[in-house]
């Protein structure tokens, strides 16, 4: 991965030109909502990716990088929007400048354009998990058990795994249907034969003894054995084939009447109860399916989806030629797909329920093709026109029940089908079946020598056909079991591997979230359970239970899981290779008692990953700044559409405040001074458990927190020593800490605030020059002295635990470390 030294932005979102130097170090950056904040994430993104995950997903199908992402005032030149980085590769050892152009999004300049940069540029493409805002972090968290197995796998770069998973699903889906539809075939083939041969069961006994009834009649030997080759028909037609054909050319006036017996059967079972019951189920899940206009909104765009990602070969869309850039339509469509992946079990509950109509369907079509044919035989010809069409009519609506579950198109359709099910044979159809068992009826009977040699002849036709039928019917079934088992075996091996892996980021994931609230849930545990295609996420409460997330957590604690997951999965994708985390406004609704402890997780357990943050919170900025996480930060002050944000870049703020006293700029300087110190004074308090008179409206100037402030630090200083006297340790540190306090306070002359207003903040820009100056001095030097000494450190020392009773006094490195406790 990279670590991100420089980023110029021009004319991108809402900047139009902005240059900001993080010098490979962790940065933040604060404002209030609408002041381009996000427009940075968005081009860190877009210089890296190509693409921006705020314009994607669910919501934004109007919404393109190409057309959205310049600023407003240049839409339609593209070319004009670029973001340029210049980012360090630890693990190339080299510094790469990537520049990109919305208008060409997928062809970005690098410099140096080798091998090896443009390896790490696909790698940080394809998986750009490295940007993550609270949208996209509370979808591990909020979210349904099949879509946070796939968002965890797409992050854990496992996604390979339920693409798999989803083929053999489809493999084992499919072979099933076709082992269903055989299975039909089979049992009708057989029931036919059975009817022709007229006895109850297909027992080898029977079926012989039926067969060889016929060939005694016609003085042939008997069949002893039934096997794949036996000829029922041996030796009926001394002239063969061609005097066969001639008797199977007449009407039969036993097989036709039999043949109108069979479709009675199925005429019959078509208004059955059965039927209908089923009919009903499926006109129940067709109203759920369309009941939700999202899930059938997504069902209609599925099959559209999937042919167009098929389609794909250009930079464009196959459908409407619109120019898009190649990965980011692939990642757009295959958004689509997922979407729609929630109609799923609906629609292989209608799939299975309607399969089984259809198939009704299918038995009386094929009875009535019969029929037809035996018209056909007839002298004269009966016309079958009215019971053909309604033949067809079977075999569309059959086509209709098959295909529905793959085509949004055909629902209202399939729902008038179900509607008609159980209606009787339409009259027309069934005068000319009336007609032909009238004619059939009114046939001499044949001699018992040529129904015999009808009935073998036949006979053998359809055992023929059930040998046919069985063979595809049992490789049906053998397809079936081996797609099964390999989608079963590929579902346990998977799942074993990926509980492995989710046991190594619960662990993870359970030790973050109890870093960040040892306060309250230093027992707490996380447990991912994976599954066939899922992933369940259930969390302790208080010791009384594992539940989901959102049961009873507060949204700032599911916003803390959310984060700590999201690093512990980051942390087992990318080990040491993660190097960089953007996080957009994650931190927003962590509850103020855990942000240290928040600052204090990844300052402590990523030391060497660079974080860029953004906030609304301008003390969230605070703390980020006093517990050291970042090493740098902005602040944005307003936006408009014509200049961008309005950045103000705090750096130093003892030199902004010299230098404004070298220009004799005393109020300016004055007000950066309140400012500063009411904002390390709110940090303060917090670290030193001061205790602040309460406001309703939650607002406090300098004059409510720091006066607690001190007596705060006077406070834990003496509890420190007290500490230490009671235990018997030496106290010559802490002693020489309290009068080096004393001198500072007495220095600011904070503690004449109330007897003596003249020295009040509100009077310090009457102060000349000099004066301010040396107020200012004396508020750094004293701050200073709150400070850890040791530079990588340099944190403000705080009281242990931050709620409850007051253990320790220290820093984040432990350097300073006082017990409070009294023996």
């Amino acid at each position: 991965m990279i670590r991100i030294e420089k980023i110029e932005i021009i004319e991108f979102r809402g900047i139009r030109k902005l240059v900001l130097d993080f010098g490979g170090k962790s940065f933040g950056i604060a404002g209030p909502n609408g002041t381009g904040k996000s427009g940075i994430v968005d081009a860190i993104e877009f210089g890296l990716t190509g693409n921006i995950t705020r314009l994607g997903g669910a919501g934004t199908a109007e919404i393109t990088v190409r057309a959205h992402a310049p600023h407003v005032d240049i839409a339609k030149s593209p070319e004009k929007a670029i973001v340029r980085l210049t980012v360090n590769a630890p693990a190339l050892g080299k510094t790469i400048v990537i520049e990109r152009s919305v208008r060409a999004a997928s062809e970005p300049t690098v410099t140096p354009n080798d091998p090896s940069t443009r390896a790490l540029l696909a790698e940080i493409q394809v998986h750009p998990e490295f940007a993550l805002s609270r949208r996209e972090i509370i979808k591990y968290i909020l979210t349904p058990a099949g879509e946070r197995s796939k968002d965890v796998q797409v992050l854990l770069r496992l996604d390979q795994i339920e693409r798999a998973r989803l083929s053999l699903q489809r493999i084992a889906n499919d072979t099933r249907r076709e082992h269903s539809r055989a299975q039909s075939d089979d049992a009708r083939a057989k029931q036919d034969f059975i009817q022709h041969l007229g006895i109850k069961t297909a027992t080898k006994t029977e079926l012989l003894a039926a067969v060889n009834e016929r060939r005694a009649l016609l003085q042939l030997e008997p069949l002893t054995e039934l096997t794949t080759g036996t000829q029922f028909k041996q030796g009926v037609i001394a002239g063969g084939s061609g005097d066969e054909m001639k008797l199977k050319s007449r009407l039969s006036k036993v097989g036709t009447l039999a043949d109108l017996a069979s479709f009675e059967v199925y005429a019959s079972a078509m208004t059955s109860g059965k039927v209908i019951e089923d009919a009903e189920q499926a006109l129940n899940l067709l109203d759920r399916l369309t009941a939700d206009p999202t899930v059938l909104r997504h069902f209609r765009q599925k099959v559209l989806l999937e042919q167009g990602l098929a389609l794909i070969e250009d930079e464009a869309c196959p459908l409407c030629d619109t120019l898009w850039n190649l990965d980011e339509l692939r990642a757009h469509l295959a958004q689509k797909v997922k979407q729609a992946s929630a109609a799923n079990e609906l629609l292989t509950a209608l799939g299975e329920r309607s399969a089984l109509i259809a198939s009704s369907f299918e038995n009386l079509t094929i009875a009535i093709q019969k029929i037809v044919q035996a018209c056909g035989q007839a002298e004269p010809k009966i016309d079958t026109s009215p019971l053909s069409n309604f033949a067809d009519n079977c075999d569309a609506e059959r086509k209709t029940l098959e295909t529905v579950e793959g085509d949004p198109s055909l629902i209202d359709a399939a729902r008038a089908v179900l509607r008609r099910v159980g209606e009787h044979i339409p009259a027309a159809a069934s005068d000319v079946i009336a007609l032909l068992k009238a004619h059939a009826e009114s046939l001499p009977d044949p001699s018992k020598e040529d129904t015999a040699k009808e009935y073998l002849i036949i006979a053998q036709e359809k055992y023929e056909r059930c040998q046919t039928v069985k063979a595809d019917m049992d490789a049906a079934a053998e397809r079936e079991t081996i797609a099964a088992k390999v989608f079963s075996e590929y579902g346990a091996v998977s799942t074993a591997v990926l509980e492995g892996v989710y046991d190594t980021v619960q662990k993870d994931f359970t030790a973050f979230y109890s870093y960040v609230n040892r306060d309250d849930e230093a027992k707490f545990e996380g447990k991912l359970t994976p599954s066939v295609g899922k992933l369940a996420f259930d969390v302790d409460f208080y010791g009384r239970g594992k539940f989901p997330p959102g049961a009873y957590h507060s949204e700032g604690h599911q916003d803390g899981m959310g984060l700590c997951l999201y690093l512990a999965l980051m942390k087992h994708t990318l080990g040491a290779g993660f190097v960089l985390a953007v996080l957009d406004d994650v931190l927003m609704s962590v509850d103020a008692g855990h942000r240290r402890e928040v600052c204090s997780l990844l300052k402590t357990h990523f030391p060497k990953t660079q974080f860029i943050l953004t906030t609304h919170d301008p003390v969230w900025l605070q703390f980020m700044r006093t517990e050291h996480l970042i090493q740098g930060s902005i602040n944005f002050g307003g936006w408009t559409v014509e200049s961008g944000p309005q950045v103000w870049n705090e750096g130093d703020v003892w030199k902004q405040i010299e230098d404004k006293l070298a220009a004799s700029d005393v109020s300016g300087a004055a007000g950066t001074l309140r400012r500063y110190l009411e904002f390390i004074s709110t940090i303060l308090a917090d670290n030193l458990h001061a205790r602040v008179e309460y406001h309703a409206n939650g607002h406090y100037d300098l004059g409510d927190l720091w006066p607690a402030v001190i007596q705060a630090w006077k406070a834990r200083l003496q509890e420190a020593k007290d500490s230490a006297v009671s235990w018997g340790n030496v106290v010559t540190h802490i002693e020489a800490l309290q009068t080096d306090a004393r001198k500072r306070i007495a220095d600011t002359q904070s503690e004449q605030w109330m007897i003596n207003k003249a020295v009040h903040y509100n009077e310090w820009a009457n102060l000349q020059a000099h004066e301010l100056a040396k107020v200012a001095a004396a508020y750094r030097d004293f701050l200073k002295s709150m400070q850890c000494n040791n530079s990588p450190c340099s944190q403000f020392l705080a009281v242990t635990p931050p709620r409850g009773q007051r253990q320790a006094l220290r820093c984040g490195c432990g350097q300073n470390n006082f017990n409070l406790t009294v023996k």
